[in-house]
């Protein structure tokens, strides 16, 4: 170690004194004789440069406050199903009222103080040792059909502003092979408030996903005005389009191979169905009772009332990027309670059933159902 340090003091004085192309040679030796990667290489001789071999390897010399906190945050982290710092700040001061209210968690006066105060920026440091990335590979069954030239883009048909038009889409479960007949899940989403309800459905027929969205349709907290929806053929039919005619609602759809169309929903589609149930195959009656269960009952109210979202409110481009500029992190629920087109009735009624429900529980709930379903894959028939 005494070694590396001097070569590195020895390395950073020649390395800030040289040309572009000689700093690349002189990196590459050091790397190969120190065994480091390139950007920490290149920080460490910055940092050599500027403030010398002593300071640039100072760790901090107590630790901080925000340690006391960390297993609070994150078993709040988890019970939120691991949304980024920007989310988990917005919904904390309610997850620790909840789940202080409950027994749940039983910070001190100190602690409680802290996550009072915790920045966004501290979150996501605090947090960053447990994040894990995961890629998963989407089974695409999109198909396209005649009927879509009779129905409008819903990009012509003007900003929508009240509550009540949903972006539908299916997902698959059909695990490695799209081979007989599995289920699929309607996934549904409000533009405006963000308010989430799922179906699960056998198949993909014209009749289920009619079925399905009526069973969605009772569960809105607000009358249904639209769907807006892709090309896939279970959408774009005769079955549907009459039963949006007879409801006297809008039917649009994006355009074709323009994911952003229906991006509220396509964002959903990962963060509430792949997220949570994964990539396995259900193809049988039971686990499409088990789901509907599920979908009907904790897993809509964990996410309408305890998950927030962030909004898009503007983009512009800077030079050769684009930056955009979100809202703050808000949850369906507050976001229904505070646009001006819902009802006070509704909005009393919403609050009622707020102030009855435990994050806690619905999170130990839903897990204990998705581990029922996880072992019917198990359980030979």
């Amino acid at each position: 170690m005494h070694s590396r340090r001097e070569l590195t003091k020895i390395v950073a004085r020649r390395y800030f004194g040289v040309n572009k192309k000689d700093k690349s040679v002189i990196l590459d030796e050091f790397c190969s004789n120190c065994s480091y990667e390139r950007k920490y290489a290149i920080k460490l001789l910055k940092r050599t440069f500027l403030y010398g071999p002593e300071k640039a390897r100072q760790k901090r010399s107590k630790p901080s406050r925000y340690t006391y906190i960390k297993p609070t945050m994150k078993t709040l982290w988890e019970v939120c199903d691991y949304p980024s710092g920007t989310r988990l700040h917005a919904i904390l001061p309610i997850l620790v009222e909840c789940g202080i209210a409950y027994g749940e968690i039983n910070p001190n006066m100190k602690q409680q103080a802290l996550l009072r105060q915790v920045s966004i920026a501290t979150i996501d440091r605090m947090l960053q040792s447990e994040l894990r990335t995961r890629r998963r590979r989407i089974n695409g069954q999109t198909r396209g059909g005649k009927l879509k030239y009779e129905i409008p883009f819903a990009i012509d048909s003007g900003a929508i502003v009240s509550p009540g038009t949903l972006e539908i889409d299916l997902v698959v479960h059909c695990g490695e092979s799209a081979m007989g007949e599995f289920i699929n899940t309607l996934n549904s989403t409000d533009i405006v408030t963000g308010w989430y309800e799922a179906e699960a459905i056998m198949g993909k027929s014209q009749r289920a996903v009619d079925a399905a969205l009526e069973q969605i349709e009772k569960r809105l907290p607000f009358p249904l005005a639209g769907i807006d929806s892709d090309n896939g053929t279970e959408f774009i039919n005769w079955n549907l389009k009459r039963w949006a005619q007879r409801r006297r609602i809008t039917f649009t759809r994006s355009r074709p191979y323009k994911k952003n169309d229906n991006a509220h929903i396509e964002q959903k589609n990962f963060t509430h169905v792949r997220k949570v149930i994964g990539y396995m195959r259900l193809d049988t009656k039971e686990q499409l009772e088990m789901l509907n269960d599920l979908y009907r009952n904790e897993l809509r109210l964990y996410i309408n009332f305890f998950q927030p979202s962030q909004k898009l409110v503007k983009k512009e481009r800077v030079g050769s990027k684009i930056k955009r500029t979100y809202d703050v992190a808000k949850t369906p629920y507050q976001r229904v309670v505070e646009n001006p087109d819902v009802s006070a009735t509704l909005k009393r009624k919403l609050k009622a059933q707020y102030k009855q429900l435990n994050v806690f529980a619905l999170k130990r709930t839903i897990d204990r159902k998705l581990k029922l379903i996880a072992d019917t894959l198990r359980t030979p028939s």
